[in-house]
């Protein structure tokens, strides 16, 4: 079954290992990833599912991805090996373009987004094929989230580089005059004062020629548009 957005139940409904433990509340995962992402200010750990995401979901990770970032704050994910599929989690180029560190596992035990040390999101029933979220907050039951993740996250490994092939779909104009500046060496805001692009557009509009290129690096994708005759 997909990974949904909604499905939000009683915060101490029982799971297979009894009640919720510390502060939790129910809430729907879109507004509790939201929240998540306001209240980070260093770091967001997310742990991504084998199964299916649904679009909404999946379009709504990349746009907070993309926030957070923005903001200079770190997120690191691991997720499984076939996070390149885009039934499972979107495209990891994609993610890392936008900044997000990634690491692949085998079998991630469970969906699971944390905010530093202040809050986490959880499934209410993690063997559930559909089961509601809780927001957690509190020092022990948000360390316990952090713990299982920095254990996961020293067992991962890079993903399997990109073959390089990408989407052969050529550039508009403006896509051609972004990747030229890249290859100049201009700052994304240097870019984006150029182009007339908000920061936040001219960094999309990089992680999605970068996704199109098949690069995983700004250097790469620079001479992959060379090899291509984009610039």
């Amino acid at each position: 079954m997909p990974l949904r957005s909604g499905g939000s139940i009683p915060a101490q409904t029982p799971g297979p290992g009894g009640p919720v433990p510390g502060p939790a509340r129910s809430i729907g995962l879109l507004d509790g990833l939201g929240a998540l992402a306001r209240r980070a200010v260093r770091e967001i750990l997310l742990v991504l599912p084998s199964a299916p995401v649904e679009p909404r979901l999946r379009a709504r990770l990349e746009l907070l991805g993309a926030e957070v970032v923005d903001r200079g704050v770190r997120v690191r994910a691991v997720g499984p090996e076939n996070l390149d599929d885009p039934a499972c989690g979107g495209s990891a180029d994609r993610m890392a373009a936008l900044g997000v560190e990634l690491l692949a596992v085998n079998q991630p035990p469970l969906w699971m987004a944390v905010a530093d040390r202040d809050a986490a999101i959880v499934p209410t029933d993690p063997l559930a094929e559909q089961s509601g979220w809780v927001f957690l907050r509190g020092v022990a039951p948000v360390a316990a989230c952090r713990l299982l993740f920095e254990q996961l996250w020293e067992q991962g490994r890079e993903l399997k580089p990109s073959d390089g092939s990408g989407d052969d779909s050529g550039p508009d104009r403006r896509e051609r005059e972004v990747l030229r500046l890249l290859a100049e060496g201009l700052t994304d805001e240097a870019i984006a004062a150029r182009t007339g692009l908000s920061v936040r557009t001219n960094r999309r509009t990089i992680a999605d020629l970068m996704a199109r290129l098949g690069a995983r690096s700004r250097f790469q994708a620079g001479a992959e548009a060379a090899r291509r005759t984009w610039v």
